[in-house]
């Protein structure tokens, strides 16, 4: 097997697994698939090693490495964590220092989320801690309306129209927003970095996202909940169309031999023999 090393341009995000399969073979993923889909496996470094330590060597992945970064973090670098570790223990550990309202990050200053506090636990997906200092992150800007500079889709590495997602966004069109090709959004933040109005056009898609997917889930319950009104309906027809099949057959007849034997002797049998008996 042959490898090749590559240098592709130090310009973010040219790492996002997209944009890197366009730098190294030229060909674009079509828009709602994957690299496979065009004959390119794209794996993560990470990845790749905790499958070979997971089928060459028997090991579950249980740990990865995470990234403590930040000014307030005194002792910054790469450290090995449990799945399940506190956020809150690997920042002690690296000497966190926070401030009067702490801010820690779990992902990069762009693509990465604010954490509500600091007990939540290494997942998978945590690939970097930051802690910044009040400087680092610099004064929050008041958000303003849009101008439609453009700049945000010049910025957009998945050729999207960012200005025109937002209005979508905002104004609650699921539909023109999925047309927009809204899922191949990668959340990388460069709009949103670009925009001279302030706007969090990333939280705007965010939550555009999470609508879709809780309308789409909801779509599917009410579907599946009408398969099974509409296969109990065919049920119930079944068994009152099976019902009314029985009722139209004749009653059940003795052979005319069976009838003779068990009718009584004479006219009457029954009653006069009980009588006497009622008498007494």
């Amino acid at each position: 097997m042959a490898f090749r090393c590559g240098v592709i341009p130090t310009k973010y995000p040219s790492g996002g697994a997209k944009q890197l399969t366009q730098i190294l073979t030229g060909k674009q993923v079509p828009h709602g698939g994957r690299s496979s889909d065009i004959g390119v496996l794209m794996q993560n470094v990470g990845t790749a090693y905790a499958v070979k330590r997971a089928v060459i060597d028997g090991e579950p992945l249980t740990e990865r490495v995470v990234t403590l970064t930040g000014e307030a973090v005194t002792r910054p670098g790469n450290v090995w964590a449990r799945l399940g570790t506190p956020v809150r223990h690997l920042l002690n550990d690296a000497g966190f220092c926070p401030s009067a309202e702490p801010m820690v990050i779990m992902g990069g200053p762009l693509m990465g989320f604010t954490l509500p506090w600091l007990d939540v636990p290494v997942v998978k997906i945590t690939n970097c801690l930051l802690a910044p200092s009040a400087s680092e992150m610099g004064e929050p800007q008041e958000e303003k309306g849009c101008i439609r500079c453009s700049a945000c889709a010049d910025a957009c590495p998945a050729d999207l129209l960012p200005q025109q997602l937002y209005w979508f966004s905002k104004g609650q069109q699921h539909d023109k927003a999925t047309a927009h090709n809204l899922a191949d959004c990668i959340e990388c933040g460069a709009c949103a970095w670009v925009c001279p109005s302030n706007i969090p056009l990333v939280q705007y898609f965010r939550q555009e996202k999470a609508e879709i997917a809780a309308i789409r889930q909801e779509e599917q319950r009410a579907a599946e909940a009408k398969a099974r009104f509409e296969a109990r309906q065919a049920r119930l027809e079944r068994e009152k169309a099976a019902r009314a099949e029985r009722h139209k057959k004749p009653p059940f007849s003795l052979p005319p031999k069976i009838r003779r034997r068990l009718a009584p002797p004479w006219p009457g049998y029954g009653i006069n023999s009980a009588m006497p008996r009622s008498r007494s």
